[in-house]
């Protein structure tokens, strides 16, 4: 039973990721908050049990990047919708992620073997989203109107480097679909 956890995190990610949604078009910030805090250590949790149990499996190595893509791009999406952040951090945040799962769904489809692991700057991408994501809602959910600018920046710059770097790490596929 231990060995399935890490899934279980990842598909309770999924559900919380639309239960957030949910919330937020409620209006209800502080819930919201609340709702993306555990879902963002749910991502964290699932990655520390697989690894410190040794349990990864194929199935668990694409289930948990597509939970934590649904969970940034449901709650960045969100965010635009409601005008507290701009089409340009949504585009770059959502468009880096269907860079990423582009390339891995070409590599299925064309039975590229490939060994996908997350990069550091991905890692820290990430974390800097989520962060921003968390900022955001704690202002809205304490209702403090300060300007999160330069950490829209911050987050700008890093989807930006990730995405970059993951084109420039993986464009040998380009050369295996075209042999």
């Amino acid at each position: 039973m231990i060995r399935w956890v890490p899934n279980i995190l990842s598909f309770f990610r999924i559900l919380l990721s639309f239960i957030f949604v949910i919330m937020f078009f409620c209006k209800n910030f502080t819930l919201s908050l609340f709702i993306f805090v555990v879902a963002a250590l749910s991502d964290f949790f699932d990655g520390y049990i697989a690894r410190k149990l040794n349990i990864c499996s194929k199935f668990g190595a694409m289930l948990d990047p597509v939970a934590d893509k649904i969970l940034i791009s449901m709650t960045y999406a969100s965010f635009y919708y409601a005008e507290f952040t701009s089409l340009y951090l949504t585009t770059l945040v959502i468009g880096r992620d269907l860079l990423i799962l582009f390339i891995v769904l070409i590599c299925l489809i064309s039975n590229v073997q490939m060994k996908f692991s997350p990069l550091l700057s991905s890692k820290i991408n990430t974390t800097i989203q989520l962060i921003f994501a968390i900022a955001l809602l704690t202002c809205k959910s304490v209702s403090i109107n300060i300007s999160l600018d330069m950490l829209e920046w911050v987050v700008s710059l890093s989807t930006v480097y990730s995405g970059i770097e993951y084109v420039i790490r993986y464009r040998w596929i380009k050369d295996e679909l075209f042999k």
